[in-house]
């Protein structure tokens, strides 16, 4: 039975990223037509009313697939739970019920291959196997190391899958394609890298997407090297969409579904490697049979965003992340090493922005010392013993947790922190900034600035300088700041879909843009200390003095034909959304 992510994990992703239907397009037929020899038939879906009706929106759409995963995920908890008791004959009615949610749920009908193998139904368990894999079922490691379905492991039609296990994934991959193609048109391009196991779908120019390939690829050679053992089985599909197909939100720069084995990307920057070390590392689990915690996945995903690979191994690099560390360490606000081991999602995402930097460089600790492999090997050998990880902390670094903890606090304080921000009389290029899909997007030319001079505009996005890569304005001022005022620089750019390459003279960052710049983030001001509160006044009336009569509390009356105004209180102002941030360079 398919239980490593959880049949309602599965089942739920299936829905909502993958299927046909949460595109709002019928299922396609099956992935490779050989297939269907031995498969079961999935039960037909209601027919079409003729009546002309108006199409759901997406709204209405989204709020259904939610409705199915929510009935999927009750029906599976059961499931789960009477499959582990040996109620085989409770189970099947279960998964019908999944399948008439959902007819073309591979996990539902892989399950059900499962119980038929389990109650002795060797013919019907490999049909359901076939029909799992026509509706996309690709595991085929899980499937070969499944106890579920030794009792089918030497039958004609179980070997027969298995023999053709290649030939059905490039079926897939090519009918993912399709259906990329048909929910998103024209303008993206659509390929498959066979050797890789990567189909495409990019809102760049293919001169984009062949560095992306060339850049992801050696990314995923110099981690196959250096930490994971297991490649890609199935097909990863990666998505970078135009902000018009983009429908998580502005904080959300891209996710990676495991599952589902589908990473969407707003840009081909750290987002993208970040999610990309999910992939490689999620290959790695499921080759493995293990379910990492998520300070380690997020862990690696963090360590990596911000590498180069130099010799064929991929090197992190400081990043945004450590000034917010260092700053948390000077306050004491860290998670302690024995806690964040033991986080799971919910929590680890309710301490996110102290999670995130400091499981990125606890890792990042283990690399610099020489340790990550060893940690990772001992890790993955042990985590039968102990899933956390810590153990194998303590074994690779030999002291004990607290001691480890101690000597990272000292050696991240120590780290330089990455530049930002160009300090003044820096050299500079001489325009605004700002994060674009493929590169660094020109907002403003300084006039005679050396990027003026060089006939930069505004529009133009540099892509390298002095032929490094560059896709995010971070690494830009890294690279700028590593130079003198004075200093020469060679500049590739795009202008209207065509590249240019110019020299660029670097001049020195003018006073006023770092007038503007602390202008425009002033210092946080410290609090006043609180005023004392003022005692509370007697409740006791005054008593009178003898011989004395107060004067009665009489009420202003209004002057003829005036209107006394209404007190109204004034509303309290809510968050302020800052624009985006746009810097000099």
């Amino acid at each position: 039975m398919r239980r490593p992510l959880g049949l309602a994990a599965l089942a739920a992703c299936a829905l909502l990223i993958l299927a046909p239907a949460a595109w709002g397009r019928p299922a396609r037929g099956p992935a490779s037509a050989p297939a269907a020899e031995g498969a079961e038939k999935a039960r037909p879906e209601a027919k079409p009313d003729p009546r002309p009706e108006s199409r759901p929106s997406q709204a209405d759409q989204a709020r259904t697939r939610r409705e199915k995963a929510r009935k999927i995920a009750a029906i599976n908890v059961k499931l789960t739970r009477l499959f582990r008791a040996g109620k085989y004959g409770q189970c099947e009615p279960l998964l019908r019920q999944i399948l008439d949610v959902d007819p073309n749920n591979n996990v539902a009908w892989y399950n059900l291959a499962c119980v038929r193998s389990r109650s002795g139904q060797g013919e019907k368990a490999i049909r359901c196997l076939n029909t799992a894999v026509e509706n996309g079922y690709t595991a085929f490691r899980h499937m070969e190391r499944d106890p579920d379905l030794d009792a089918i492991r030497q039958a004609p039609g179980y070997k027969k899958l298995l023999a053709r296990r290649g030939e059905i994934q490039r079926a897939h991959a090519a009918r993912i394609r399709d259906e990329l193609r048909e929910r998103f048109g024209e303008g993206y391009l659509y390929e498959i890298d066979h050797e890789r196991r990567l189909v495409f779908a990019t809102n760049v120019d293919r001169t984009t997407l062949a560095d992306m390939k060339q850049r992801l690829s050696a990314y995923a050679s110099a981690q196959w090297r250096d930490l994971f053992t297991h490649p890609f089985e199935g097909y990863v599909t990666i998505v970078v969409p135009k902000s018009s197909d983009w429908r998580w939100g502005p904080a959300i720069g891209g996710f990676y579904s495991r599952p589902g084995r589908v990473l969407f990307a707003r840009s081909v920057g750290y987002v993208l490697v970040h999610e990309f070390t999910h992939a490689l590392h999620g290959a790695d689990q499921e080759g493995r049979g293990q379910r990492h915690p998520i300070w380690i996945t997020e862990g690696l995903a963090t360590l990596f965003e911000s590498s180069q690979v130099s010799g064929g191994h991929a090197l992190p690099q400081p990043n945004r992340r450590l000034v917010l560390l260092q700053m948390l360490l000077k306050r004491k606000r860290t998670i302690p090493f024995g806690q964040i081991v033991k986080f799971n999602h919910p929590t680890f995402m309710k301490r996110a922005s102290v999670a995130y930097s400091q499981c990125r460089y606890m890792l990042m600790y283990l690399h610099a010392k020489g340790l990550l492999r060893t940690w990772y090997d001992a890790y993955t050998d042990g985590f039968d013993k102990d899933a956390t990880g810590a153990k194998a902390m303590e074994a690779a670094c030999g002291k004990k947790l607290g001691e480890i903890e101690a000597d990272w606090r000292k050696w991240v304080l120590a780290l330089e922190p990455p530049v930002l921000q160009l300090p003044p009389k820096s050299a500079y290029i001489g325009i605004q900034l700002r994060a674009d899909t493929d590169g660094v997007h020109v907002t403003e030319v300084v006039k005679a600035s050396g990027a003026d001079k060089a006939g930069l505009r505004p529009g133009d996005v540099i892509v390298a300088i002095d032929g490094e890569r560059v896709v995010d304005p971070a690494l830009l001022m890294q690279i700028v700041h590593g130079h003198e005022v004075g200093d020469e620089i060679e500049v590739r750019y795009r202008r209207g879909g065509k590249y240019h390459e110019t020299a660029v003279r670097l001049g020195e960052l003018p006073e006023r843009l770092t007038r503007r710049r602390s202008r425009r983030r002033p210092a946080p001001r410290a609090r006043p200390a609180p005023k004392p509160k003022p005692k509370p006044k007697s409740s006791a009336e005054p008593k009178p003095k003898p011989g004395h009569t107060p004067a009665p509390q009489v009420k202003p009356k209004p002057r003829p034909g005036h209107t006394p105004k209404p007190q109204v209180q004034p509303k309290r102002k809510g968050p302020t959304t800052q624009p985006a941030r746009k810097e000099a360079a």
